[in-house]
């Protein structure tokens, strides 16, 4: 049948309006067993409910998506339940998240009872690198500052990821007892009648110089139990005689405290 207009008459058409899809987001990247919300903009229809699928991962009838096991690439897919011929998709990539791994530096530490030792662990594979500090014995800070115990022994600081507690690296300390060093000097006895000696001590050639006995020492040999380890003295001894004065001081002798 012919149908004419004339003059101010209006046609329309019958055909209904197209459906078309868009998915958000259309590409993305998740870890392996990651999750992501996908939704769907259906147009062109008023029934918008669409139907999911995923050709590796898992998704729910609300578009949560689950990325599989291992990785690859997959295909989340929305079709339109007003036109099953109309969908759209977009691209996962799937990878493995990053391993996390962690080293303590020194890696092994020797420390005598009581001394101490700054220990820092380098945390990658994780943008927290935040960890845990303990020890088998003596104590360490939560930055890392170890404290030897008062027994001599064989220990380990350990640092844990707080991003994954199970990985974590461990520090070798050995513990020894602190030597304590003394000096002990021996002089000629003068071959004039003195009551005894006095002992002088200093760090510097020439002096000046501290006294270190409290009593006159009668004997021609004096022990020197307040020296520190590493350390340099220099030591001079005067005769007293027996009206109480000094006699000049003797030749100064170095003597090196060793270390420990």
């Amino acid at each position: 049948m012919l149908l004419l207009c004339l003059a101010g008459c209006t046609i329309s058409s019958n055909q209904p309006p197209t459906v078309s899809l868009t998915l958000t987001p259309n590409s993305t990247s998740l870890t392996t067993n990651g999750s992501l919300q996908f939704r769907a903009t259906v147009s062109g229809a008023s029934n918008t409910a669409v139907t999911w699928s995923a050709t590796l991962g898992t998704i729910t009838s609300s578009g949560m998506y689950t990325a599989p096991g291992t990785p690859g690439t997959d295909t989340v897919t929305a079709t339109s339940v007003a036109d099953s011929t109309k969908s759209a998709s977009a691209t996962v990539t799937v990878t493995a998240p990053a391993t996390v791994s962690i080293s303590v530096s020194p890696a092994s530490a020797a420390l005598v009872t009581g001394g101490t030792q700054q220990f820092t662990a380098t945390v990658s594979g994780t943008s927290n690198t935040s960890v845990t500090w303990t020890a088998t014995a003596g104590t360490i800070s939560s930055s890392g500052l170890y404290t030897a115990p008062a027994t001599a022994g064989s220990y380990t600081a350990t640092a844990t990821s707080v991003a994954d507690t199970t990985k974590s690296a461990s520090t070798n300390i050995s513990v020894v007892v602190a030597m304590q060093h003394q000096a002990t000097l021996f002089w000629t006895a003068s071959s004039s009648p003195v009551t005894g000696y006095n002992v002088y001590r200093g760090t510097q050639a020439g002096g000046p110089y501290t006294l270190l006995n409290t009593g006159i020492v009668t004997a021609d040999t004096f022990v020197d139990p307040t020296v520190v380890s590493g350390q340099t003295y220099l030591y001079v001894v005067a005769a007293v005689g027996n009206s109480g004065l000094e006699s000049v001081f003797s030749n100064e002798v170095a003597v090196v405290i060793p270390t420990p």
